[in-house]
């Protein structure tokens, strides 16, 4: 069975329809995973920078990877034992209303929930990690709704590259057009 190799680095270069760079930061991308068994894994927020330009580490993917899982959402197991196929995708506003609206109501829940003498203690016990937890969720929570993804019409989200990740790599460069 073959297993899925992350490369060191993932580079996109994106361009236009013409084919010129699309100079345009914050572009928000998703790299999805396929598992051998239980459940695919979608790894995000990956931004643009000011030249279009995307460069993911495989130490920021792995751990977008953990923290998507730790969530225990439902049943993941983690990327060494995912399919070689990957998808790198554009966030269409379907699924960032989708996500938004989510975000904003677990975030709200959170503030307005009253909590039980055990969760309290828990709370105090654990306040300084649940913390981080609720700031990364807050920051990411605005990356969602301020991406220049959001500046488009694009409802759906499109597919910029399916590639095969089987065997180690130090770089892939992938040069995509963003339709839009």
């Amino acid at each position: 069975m073959q297993t899925l190799f992350i490369p060191d680095i993932i580079r996109l270069e994106i361009t236009g329809k013409t084919g010129d760079p699309f100079r345009q930061e914050n572009i928000l991308v998703g790299i999805k995973t396929f598992a051998t068994h239980k459940n695919d894994i979608d790894i995000s927020p990956f931004l643009s920078d000011k030249e279009g330009g995307i460069t993911i580490t495989k130490e920021q993917l792995s751990h977008r990877a953990d923290i998507f899982i730790s969530y225990g959402l439902m049943d993941y197991v983690s990327l060494i034992y995912a399919k070689p196929g990957i998808q790198i995708y554009f966030w269409g506003n379907n699924r960032l209303d989708h996500c938004i609206s989510y975000w904003s109501s677990l975030l709200n829940h959170k503030k307005n929930r009253k909590q039980t003498e055990m969760e309290i203690k828990l709370l105090k016990r654990f306040e300084k990690d649940f913390a981080e937890i609720e700031k990364r969720e807050t920051e990411e929570l605005e990356i969602y709704s301020s991406c220049s993804n959001r500046n488009t019409t694009q409802k759906e989200d499109i597919i910029l590259v399916s590639d095969i990740w089987d065997k180690p790599c130090a770089e892939k460069i992938y040069k995509v057009i963003l339709p839009i």
